[in-house]
């Protein structure tokens, strides 16, 4: 009597849960909005995100010019600048964006499960989406990552949809899964792993079900992806070899293989884990292990290729870096921010796939693996947008404080175009000098190529100021005028500003 009622009460919560799913699934894309967005108010602007707005202030002609010359495409900053034109450029505004964008794949993700493996599986796997580190941290960054996420996730819920359909409908439905591929490209070439990585997949089902390699409307939609992109391919080409890239990145080896699970679950690289968060670590693994095995033994056919998707999102982008990382490497941690998405969700659906099948002790073992994700929440709080490649943690709102006037008898000095830049957000009224030796200048320094606020000799060219303002990283490099003395200095963990005066001042 008690197992019945036990059941009867069981499916009248999941009764209720399908009846107000759409309500429950929003309540929870804003929940992780409002977490990432409070975080991110609570961080300064850096280089990057000062970038994307540089370019977003940008004429269209000019925005795409400039991108040509970088390492990314241009859709986000196309899109950033119609929002920046419509809604402002203060930073709520400017991390809405991004915001708004994690939230749509939260709500598409949710979506997807549900289509995929049902109702408890979605409530199951909510939990890891939403405390998710990684997504909330690339969620309020003013950059493409949370926008790639979402058409990461929006092209595999139409991938899925238009296989389970026909006729027109799913004529239809494959067009636009070739738009999203292609808006992808435009978005973030690493978007190119994710796409891998769906047309293996579509592969493999073809294989296992004897279809029609050749016939499938799936290649024609690759097609006109590859066509939709083709107006972009020389830029792309020319960007490959135009040595824009920043030296930062890194070959996937085994430290950051497992990086992407301690970054995943804890927010934390392998270096910086103690004691304790190592074995933290080394009990996820274990229980991601056992979780794969367990969810691929008991799942029934029909739904076993979908965990094969799943599994595919994030372990095929990682293998393609690996191979890649042996001649060239390539990988940086948020670059794979929109396909760790699709790890999140292999997790929560495995567990949905077993959790009812084990002892109570694995069971309890099992569960442990969402609070683990709450630890990662905490450090992310902590860290927020610590620089894990330069290993320094921005505050430039902060040092921009101390430039309280910056009048004509003034200078603002950075000590290249990458501090420049990072100023030019907080200081948009100042003209920003920097030191460079080079006139023409590439990449993402482009913008202040040829620029006539560039210093080659302070000594020469600041001597008729009467207040310097110097800003520089780790240690200063530049020798201020002979007649200058140094009134006041404070650094900003690596930031440093000076504040030179005149004798004659």
């Amino acid at each position: 009597m008690k197992l019945k009622l036990l059941e009867k009460r069981k499916i009248g919560i999941l009764a209720w849960f399908k009846n107000n799913f759409i309500i429950i699934l929003i309540l929870c894309a804003i929940l992780a909005m409002i977490i990432s967005m409070a975080i991110g108010l609570s961080q300064s602007v850096w280089f990057d995100e000062a970038y994307s707005i540089m370019l977003a202030k940008q004429p269209v002609a000019q925005l795409i010019h400039l991108t040509s010359v970088d390492t990314h495409p241009p859709f986000y900053y196309l899109l950033l600048s119609g929002w920046g034109n419509l809604f402002g450029w203060g930073e709520f505004a400017l991390r809405s964006l991004s915001v708004l964008a994690m939230g749509g794949a939260v709500i598409i993700a949710g979506l997807l499960i549900k289509k995929l493996f049902g109702i408890r599986a979605t409530l199951i796997t909510l939990p890891f989406i939403i405390f998710a580190p990684f997504l909330l941290r690339y969620g309020f960054e003013i950059r493409m990552y949370s926008l790639a996420s979402l058409i990461g996730i929006a092209a595999t819920y139409l991938l899925v949809s238009a296989l389970q359909t026909s006729g027109r409908k799913q004529i239809l439905l494959f067009c636009v899964y070739a738009i999203l591929v292609a808006l992808g490209m435009l978005t973030l070439y690493y978007m190119a792993l994710l796409w891998i990585a769906h047309f293996i997949w579509l592969l493999w089902r073809s294989y296992s079900n004897k279809e029609s390699f050749f016939k499938s409307m799936w290649l024609k939609s690759y097609v006109l992806s590859v066509i939709l992109f083709l107006p972009w391919l020389p830029t792309f080409i020319s960007q490959i070899s135009n040595g824009a890239l920043a030296p930062i990145a890194q070959s996937m080896t085994l430290e950051n293989l497992l990086g992407i699970i301690s970054f995943s679950f804890v927010y934390r690289p392998i270096w910086q884990l103690g004691p304790l968060l190592s074995l933290v670590i080394l009990f996820v693994i274990i229980m991601l292990a056992y979780l794969s095995i367990q969810a691929f033994r008991l799942i029934d056919k029909k739904r076993k290729q979908y965990l094969v998707l799943l599994a595919m999102y994030i372990i095929v982008p990682v293998a393609i870096l690996t191979i890649i990382g042996l001649v060239r490497p390539m990988y940086v941690e948020r670059y794979l921010a929109h396909v760790l998405i699709g790890g999140s969700l292999f997790v929560g659906v495995a567990i949905s796939l077993i959790i009812n099948k084990v002892s109570r002790v694995t069971k309890f073992l099992i569960i442990i693996l969402a609070p683990v994700l709450l630890i990662g929440l905490v450090q992310l709080v902590q860290v927020g947008n610590f620089n894990f490649q330069r290993l320094q943690k921005p505050d430039i709102g902060s040092a921009s404080l101390l430039i309280s006037d910056c009048g004509t008898d003034r200078v603002v000095l950075a000590a290249d175009p990458y501090v420049a830049i990072e100023l030019s957000y907080y200081l948009s009224s100042c003209k920003i000098n920097f030191y460079s030796d080079t006139l023409s200048l590439g990449g993402g320094y482009a913008p202040l190529s040829n620029s006539d606020l560039r210093i080659a000799d302070p000594e020469a060219q600041l001597k008729s100021a009467n207040v310097i303002y110097y800003a520089y990283y780790s240690e200063a490099k530049l020798k201020m005028p002979t007649n200058f003395s140094l009134m006041n200095k404070q650094t900003f963990d690596s930031l440093t500003i000076e504040q030179y005066k005149s004798g004659n001042y």
